[in-house]
């Protein structure tokens, strides 16, 4: 048994032996995170709305996405200022033509009209645009708070649809803390909170003055609820008004603001000099008719359409008819200063940059893996076949015996890649890393890992 033992130990050389150097094409199993969107700065609200992906349709569209080729995870984040596709990918420019062809399919549009307008991120860049986005550094309200919670409940949605594996559960949970370490931190959140917030301050611009006005809310959701809290005290009368009239009951009881049907939406139009929408309908819920028939009721009274929602909620063609303002994202824009600036943003950024460094070194760690694992699986097969080997010779020894054989075989080949392990690990944290995970594989035969 000992003589067997020592030649075989002293023959560990055979392994290397047995291995054959072949190229394999695209031997990196390094899985990559791309963005690809539109948002506020890039495109106009009439594309974001063909675009724009709502709760219900969500199912729907991570299905599209994770079932193309080069696509294995996806987030899609979808509201008023951006419509942006988070994937985990194997390949780049596979996985980009993928996501073109998604957004093309899904609004009608095809990709020359929106190309252009669009951009995409890769890998570090990915996760610090996303980092900046959450933590309200590329919104049009700089430091506003909402986006946050827009992100996690994106983040939720794909996890419930099983859309988001783990890369992508990795790249949104940092995201979140990040966005509430750079809030807690820094003075970035200190202005207004959301698009409610810049919405009415851009309808004051207008009007002269929010407080004291009649105001009209057309939709109960989160956005219709953030707009009755901040107008409880300051509007002159508050009228909800929803689809459900059991949910605008609820709201207006909790702001204190009378409900009305959605059938007597007319008579609210006439009495407001404010109208907030912000419901979730595909199609227009106010249209030319309805406010031109109003406006010749009203005596000249002028009034401000205040459009939150992505797909719009009024007719941009309401806009020509006189004594009629319509504010949809656009317009607030227009309306709107930058929110937050200074040094707070600077320190918010800071903090993005090195967080997104961080996450990249992490990919690159965890490109590694597959490597890792594929040649201490070829290094076990090759001990338990080199063991069999010498059943014959073993036949002498008892149970016990043959454990301490068994025992022994194994330490050997896991001291002897030991530092060929932590090494490739250390290697993997630097750019270019993947390049001696690369030449492992070939060196060692190793299979072809998967590709997430």
């Amino acid at each position: 048994m000992t003589r067997c033992l020592k030649w075989r130990i002293a023959g560990t050389g055979s392994i290397l032996r047995t291995l054959r150097t072949s190229t394999v094409e695209g031997s990196s199993a390094r899985v990559s995170v791309l963005v690809f969107g539109l948002n506020y700065r890039t495109a106009p609200v009439g594309l974001l709305e063909r675009l724009a992906v709502s709760s219900e349709q969500l199912s729907k569209a991570v299905t599209s996405l994770t079932g193309r080729e080069h696509v294995s995870e996806a987030v899609v984040l979808s509201t008023c200022n951006r419509v942006e596709v988070y994937a985990a990918v194997g390949r780049y420019h596979g996985a980009m033509a993928d996501i073109r062809n998604f957004f093309s399919e899904w609004g009608g549009v095809a990709p020359e009209d929106f190309s252009s307008l669009a951009y995409d991120y890769f890998d570090d860049r990915a996760a610090a645009h996303l980092f900046q986005v959450t933590a309200g550094l590329d919104s049009m309200v700089v430091g506003e708070r909402q986006i946050h919670l827009q992100v996690r409940q994106a983040f939720k949605d794909a996890q419930a649809h099983g859309s988001s594996g783990r890369m992508l559960s990795a790249l949104f949970r940092r995201a979140l803390n990040i966005a509430k370490r750079a809030r807690a931190e820094t003075e970035i959140s200190n202005g207004r909170a959301s698009m409610v917030d810049a919405g009415l301050e851009a309808a004051g611009r207008v009007l002269g003055d929010v407080e004291g006005r009649s105001v009209l809310i057309l939709g109960a959701g989160k956005m219709g609820g953030m707009a009755g809290s901040r107008l409880a005290s300051l509007a002159g009368s508050l009228t909800v008004t929803n689809r459900s009239h059991e949910r605008a009951e609820r709201l207006a009881e909790r702001v204190g603001a009378d409900a009305l049907s959605i059938t007597d939406l007319a008579h609210g139009l006439r009495g407001a000099d404010l109208v907030i929408t912000s419901t979730a309908a595909t199609d227009p819920v106010i249209d030319y008719d309805d406010v031109d028939a109003v406006m010749a009721s009203r005596g000249g009274r002028p009034l401000v359409l205040l459009d939150l929602a992505v797909p719009r909620n009024v007719d941009p063609s309401c806009a020509g008819i006189p004594g009629v303002t319509v504010l949809d994202v656009d317009g607030i824009r227009e309306l709107s200063d930058a929110g937050a600036v200074g040094t707070s943003v600077e320190q918010a950024r800071v903090m993005v940059e090195e967080a997104a460094a961080e996450f990249a070194a992490w990919t690159r760690t965890v490109a590694a893996e597959p490597t890792i694992t594929a040649l201490r699986k070829r290094a076990e097969r090759i001990r338990a076949e080199e063991v069999e080997r010498c059943t014959g010779r073993l036949a002498d020894l008892d149970d016990r015996e043959r454990a301490a054989v068994e025992a022994l075989s194994k330490s050997i080949v896991s001291t002897l890649l030991h530092e060929p392990t932590v090494r490739l690990k250390q290697i993997a944290d630097q750019r270019g890393g993947e390049l001696h995970a690369n030449a492992l594989r070939e060196l060692f035969d190793l299979d072809e890992p998967p590709e997430s």
